[in-house]
């Protein structure tokens, strides 16, 4: 596959999270966190190194909250936005349009049925 090609696909993936992210504080203030976490951790890393940072409490803390944060973050990021209280109604309106409409046509044949069929002794 072309460079061209993935570039474009991870695009058309990552834009409409991006412009979530970017349009709602909650989620914003959750990529800041994570952002946050990942700095203090990199900077302990680069500080003490990798051993002593892997063995230290304090960062390994930090990366547990670091991951809780992406994984909450991605999880609201990825979702898909809740339907409003109408449009619910609507669509329950709609339904129960359809199943009257569908009782009335069933009673309508069950109807036509018996008058056909008139026994007169």
């Amino acid at each position: 596959m072309p460079a061209k090609m993935k570039t474009d696909k991870i695009a058309e993936t990552v834009t409409p999270i991006a412009t979530r992210v970017a349009n709602d504080p909650e989620l914003r203030e959750t990529a800041m966190s994570v952002l946050d976490s990942a700095k203090t951790v990199l900077g302990k890393v680069q500080k003490d190194g990798a051993r002593s940072a892997a063995v230290d409490k304090k960062v390994q803390d930090e990366v547990v909250r670091a991951a809780k944060e992406i994984k909450k973050g991605m999880a609201k990021a990825t979702a898909q936005p809740k339907a409003s209280r109408k449009k619910k109604a609507a669509k329950a309106a709609a339904a129960g349009a359809v199943a009257v409409g569908a009782v009335v046509v069933a009673k309508k044949a069950l109807s036509k049925d018996e008058d056909e069929f008139e026994y007169t002794p």
